[in-house]
């Protein structure tokens, strides 16, 4: 009898092995008993007492005892390798792109002290005394810069205590120099406009200007007359 079951169990084993070999290369597996698992090159085949085939990472010749390998684990590890490698590949993922901000990127508050300061490179903020016109001038002696402008009046009053002060600035935006104008006059008349000069020794290069102008109108009270005495009592 037990030679009997030989036979057959040879039988299947021999059509299993002839049923595997129209699978592809590198989808076959072998299972041992003990859960260790052998990719093979092409499909394996029984010999006598040995399962025989070609290792898939070096094409090395070996061969396993028929006793130790789970053919019926073998057999599902094939076919699902097979299945695996006729499924459709997944699509390639979406790469976003991702933009990177930095600092320029975001508006600064304005530091404190400085929110009546106008923007670097524009005109002083228009008030009641405003820089006009300004430009840079080399310092004779080579020290540096200087700036010269005017000052402008710009309302229907006498303005005085008049001063200008201004800050330069390089193209990151760091502040290279502060300096107070001098200006021909303390006082201003009305639509009228004075000269100023800042010097900056040291400083040979900037990008931007700031200017601080401040003033104090001056306004003119008459004094009392008859009209601003209180009118007398009439007589009893």
């Amino acid at each position: 009898m037990s030679h009997r079951n030989g036979i057959v169990h040879g039988i299947a084993l021999g059509l299993l092995a002839l049923g595997l070999a129209a699978l592809p290369a590198r989808a076959d597996w072998l299972v041992t008993k003990d859960g260790g698992r052998v990719e093979t090159k092409g499909t394996w085949q029984i010999k006598g007492k040995l399962v025989v085939f070609t290792r898939a990472d070096n094409d090395a010749l070996a061969s396993l005892r028929a006793s130790e390998v789970d053919l019926d684990a073998s057999a599902k590890a094939t076919a699902a390798a097979k299945v695996k490698a006729e499924a459709p590949a997944p699509p390639e993922p979406v790469h976003k792109k991702i933009a990177v901000l930095t600092d320029k990127d975001f508006r600064k508050p304005t530091p404190p002290g400085e929110a009546d300061t106008p923007d670097k490179g524009a005109p002083a903020k228009i008030g009641p005394l405003a820089v006009s016109t300004w430009k840079k001038l080399d310092i004779p002696s080579g020290e540096g810069v200087a700036i010269e402008g005017q000052v402008h009046n710009t309302t229907k009053d006498m303005m005085i205590n008049a001063s200008v002060d201004v800050e330069l600035f390089n193209e990151a935006g760091e502040r290279v120099g502060t300096a107070q104008g001098l200006l021909t006059s303390t006082s201003i008349q009305p639509d009228g406009s004075a000269s100023f000069r800042a010097n900056f020794p040291g400083v040979f290069t900037f990008t931007d200007a700031k200017f601080k102008v401040n003033g104090l109108p001056l306004t003119f009270t008459s004094p009392p007359g008859d009209g601003d005495k209180p009118a007398e009592a009439p007589p009893q």
